[in-house]
């Protein structure tokens, strides 16, 4: 009986999991703390200003424009899941000649068809993953617009109590859309170290490392983050 894992490949799938399970910790911690720059704690801020100036503006085609931009953003990587699941379901038939082909490429570990089944298994089930969260994200987009259809119009009088809650509970639900769509992008950041799996241990294990790298330069160091931060400009709480 072909044994589809060694025992390096268990301890790297395990050091794999702990690269993205503990990331996604401490990137959504880093998002709830106050007083470190986060891309997630910043987008939070700007869909709190959002929602009190949407507040504040007769006609709000803009903001349906903009969250409908949101949606189809979203809506397109969740068919672009689809297509890949049917990719990686494709190539399951062809294990062996996928590790004949992998057995050519230069400094790649032998490996035998159970092993590349194994592998893109595991590819299968992150981009199932991917998809339920993409998918979450854009019903909670479309939860948002109907949120944003039955805002009170600006004449309305409003309490300072009801107005925040508007704007507190308008602007949780875009940042959990938000959180869930970047779960599924990271899971497709870590489907590319799964890829780099079928080439060897060692490449997987620095391509799973790498990513991590990456993905924290962009969400807390980048410059992109910076202007985000700084580009905020506080809106008053409103009659």
């Amino acid at each position: 009986m072909e044994v589809p894992l060694q025992l390096i490949d268990i301890v790297s799938l395990a050091y794999f999991l702990c690269l993205w399970l503990g990331y996604a910790r401490y990137a959504k911690y880093r998002a709830k703390k106050g007083g470190d720059v986060s891309l997630s704690r910043s987008l939070r801020s700007h869909r709190e200003a959002w929602a009190r100036r949407l507040l504040q503006r007769e006609m709000r085609m803009t903001d349906a424009s903009l969250l409908a931009s949101q949606e189809r953003v979203v809506g397109f990587f969740a068919s672009t899941t689809l297509l890949l699941m049917a990719a990686v379901l494709t190539a399951l038939t062809t294990s062996g000649q996928i590790a004949e082909i992998t057995s050519h490429i230069p400094f790649a570990q032998p490996q035998s068809s159970g092993q590349i089944e194994a592998k893109l298994a595991l590819l299968l089930v992150i981009l199932i993953y991917a998809f339920f969260k993409v998918t979450w994200s854009l019903r909670q987009y479309g939860f948002a617009a109907v949120v944003m259809g039955a805002a009170p119009d600006v004449g309305e009088q409003l309490t300072p109590q009801q107005r925040d809650a508007f704007v507190c509970n308008f602007a949780k639900l875009m940042d959990s859309a938000g959180h869930d769509n970047n779960g599924g992008l990271r899971a497709y950041y870590f489907c590319l170290s799964v890829v780099c799996w079928l080439s060897g241990t060692l490449p997987f294990l620095l391509a799973a490392t790498i990513t991590v790298f990456v993905l924290y330069r962009r969400e807390f160091r980048s410059g992109t983050v910076m202007s985000i931060e700084q580009a905020l400009v506080p809106v008053a709480r409103g009659e």
